[in-house]
């Protein structure tokens, strides 16, 4: 998907599970993103920590905050190292997933 199709994705997303007018969703989407954008630094800083405890958190609020503007598949890659660091048994590249995920915010946070 590139840049139109995730705002386009966002802004359905708001307007019918949150019932916001279109103009409200406008000005929602940056707030969103700005706070999906500083929860990705967090999680970029923990999984380079190694601090599972934490980097498990840093995930649960990435996918709440992916979940919250309607991007649930990229929600399931946060969802999935949320419960791989809770097992604490994981042979996982949480980095290399990390990576992907910023990858796929950074195509529509771009300003």
């Amino acid at each position: 998907m590139d840049r139109a199709a995730y705002l386009h994705l966002m802004k359905q997303h708001l307007q019918t599970a949150y019932l916001l007018s279109e103009e409200k969703t406008e000005t929602m989407i940056p707030v969103f993103v700005n706070t999906l954008r500083s929860h990705m630094d967090r999680l970029a800083e923990l999984a380079a920590d190694g601090d599972m405890e934490q980097l498990s958190r840093a995930s649960h609020a990435v996918k709440g905050a992916l979940l919250n503007i309607g991007l649930s598949e990229l929600a399931e890659t946060a969802q999935t190292i949320e419960q791989q660091c809770k097992s604490g048994n994981s042979p996982l590249d949480f980095q290399a997933m990390i990576t992907d995920l910023q990858y796929t915010v950074s195509l529509f946070c771009e300003d």
